[in-house]
């Protein structure tokens, strides 16, 4: 009935309150039965087949179950040549190859097409959604000779429903209990000092906090934000996810005209929208480029005694000395002395630094220990 409410109430200033507060509402509902959900799974012991365990970097490639055939499949096997036999047949379970760019294994992941009501469980749904939510990155693979506002929308619409946010940072706010003090909201720099109303929104914000369980805490703005970002954090099951847009069938006839408009209408928020036509071999050669960039990954290779290893380490962008010390063991860091970083293309090539220095894409690294 809540959701049926918030489907129907119309949106704007003066039932904002009323809205965040029912979406609070809603939120803990769901997690309350999410719970008991997974407690029930844990008692039952039972191994999804749509559990996948990661290797390298994982994307996983979507559709909508409108659009049947629309070239998953053969996108895998264009990557991976993992499924040459299976090409334009029904996938029930997930069909999974691994996809090699410059030493960096990306492991492709095939899912079964999401259907209308997925977050709720149909079309085992649940299952699916729970390892996209593990997934580095989704491609949504929309039909171009199809609909393509109709495999958008019912997408778009189940992923959001299943609290996965779309290329979007998380709230800039954090919420913590305290023993005592009731809710003390608090701005903590200019630019959250600058949102209008600030009286309203504290009350607004302590009446959702309370409502979730929470009388004594803390929360802290760090920039502009709205009563939903608040619901967010207030939410365990909502993460955050990069997502980009492969067009298929891009050989068929009139498919560029459809292309420019997905592009067109959804670019605002999906900054990658790649067109791809398999018969024609349109696809980029440098997709694991692409996708290393759109997720912010930099490639580190270690050294040992002049020996540079094949395999890079992949690090979040910016990282420094002591970050690639502790992804590699824990003792290298421990037992740290001073790193030596070969650096191409810079006047001083080789440099000796400490922990906190700060690398780039392609930078080698060897650590000496004392």
């Amino acid at each position: 009935k809540l959701e049926e409410f918030l489907s129907l109430v119309p949106k704007h200033k003066a039932t904002e309150k009323t809205v965040a507060l029912n979406k609070s509402r809603l939120a803990k509902m769901k997690r309350e039965l999410d719970d008991r959900r997974q407690k029930q799974k844990s008692i039952q012991k039972i191994v999804s087949p749509f559990s996948i365990k990661k290797e390298g970097i994982q994307v996983i490639l979507i559709s909508c179950f409108q659009t049947p055939g629309v070239g998953k499949t053969a996108l895998l096997n264009y990557l991976t040549g993992a499924a040459e036999d299976k090409i334009g047949k029904f996938t029930a379970l997930p069909e999974i190859g691994i996809y090699q760019y410059q030493k960096i294994r990306f492991q492709i992941v095939e899912m079964p097409s999401l259907m209308e009501g997925a977050a709720d469980g149909v079309g085992n749904g649940k299952e699916i959604l729970s390892q996209l939510r593990a997934a580095d990155l989704l491609c949504i693979c929309i039909d171009l000779s199809g609909n393509i506002e109709k495999q958008m929308n019912l997408l778009l619409t189940e992923l959001s429903k299943a609290d996965i946010r779309i290329n979007i940072q998380p709230p800039s706010l954090t919420i913590e209990k305290t023993g005592a003090n009731k809710i003390q909201v608090l701005y903590m720099t200019k630019e959250a000092k600058e949102i209008e109303d600030l009286g309203d929104l504290s009350e607004q914000i302590k009446e959702i906090v309370n409502e979730n369980g929470i009388h004594n805490g803390t929360v802290k703005i760090y920039g502009k934000i709205t009563l939903d970002d608040v619901i967010d954090v207030l939410t365990p099951s909502v993460v955050y996810k990069k997502v980009m847009i492969l067009g298929t069938k891009g050989d068929l006839s009139h498919t560029q005209e459809i292309f420019d408009k997905l592009e067109k209408k959804y670019s605002d928020k999906f900054p990658i929208i790649l067109g791809t036509s398999f018969q024609k071999e349109t696809f980029p050669n440098d997709f694991g480029e692409i996708i290393l960039k759109f997720l912010q990954k930099i490639r580190i290779y270690t050294m040992s005694g002049g020996i540079v290893a094949e395999q890079p380490l992949l690090m979040d962008k910016n990282p420094s000395i002591k970050d690639v010390a502790l992804k590699v063991h824990r003792s290298f860091y421990d037992s740290f002395d001073y790193a030596i970083v070969i650096r191409e293309g810079e006047r001083q090539k080789r440099k000796k630094v400490g922990l906190d220095y700060i690398l780039k894409d392609n930078d080698i690294v060897e650590i000496h220990m004392t």
